[in-house]
């Protein structure tokens, strides 16, 4: 579908993407700083988007290199415990009745390495494919289905523990 013009984009994709980096980074603040970067870069870049591009996933790739970098820059800072809010987190799906096993849940899910809690993001909140998810990070589609795969693997382990 092709997009006319980068407001329309904006309009119709600004929502999905906000959500997108507030699961993937963990806090409004930040998510906010890594939106407004990536709508910068994608102004920017968006004059030499051919007009049968695939908007979304190019604008989630963006929004993906965007806040990976972010996050390598967070984890260099200081290895701090991410303050997840409850809100970033779907409803008490699965028998989660807790704050606290929430909280639980979202201490797992900040400390995964960042592709593979940007592909299980992708995967488990927004529904994107593994094709899509492999063009978000820059990986095979064999690569993402491993990302999301190792993700959860590990969030099973640390919850288990």
């Amino acid at each position: 579908m092709a997009v006319t013009s980068f407001e329309q984009l904006l309009r119709r994709h600004r929502p999905e993407i906000g959500a997108y980096l507030r699961r993937l980074m963990g806090n409004e603040s930040d998510a906010e700083d890594v939106g407004q970067d990536t709508w910068l870069r994608a102004h920017r870049a968006y004059g030499r988007l051919p007009p049968d591009a695939n908007a979304r996933a190019w604008l989630y790739r963006i929004a993906t290199n965007r806040a990976l970098t972010a996050l390598r820059h967070r984890q260099r800072r200081a290895r701090a415990t991410v303050e997840v809010e409850l809100d970033t987190l779907p409803g008490r799906a699965g028998g989660l009745e807790s704050a606290a096993t929430l909280r639980a849940v979202a201490r797992a899910v900040a400390d995964l390495p960042p592709k593979q809690r940007a592909a299980l993001v992708a995967r488990r909140f927004h529904g994107l494919a593994y094709d899509e998810i492999g063009a978000t990070l820059g990986c095979s589609v064999t690569a993402a289905r491993a990302n999301v795969y190792q993700a959860i693997r590990k969030l099973k382990e640390r919850l288990e523990a």
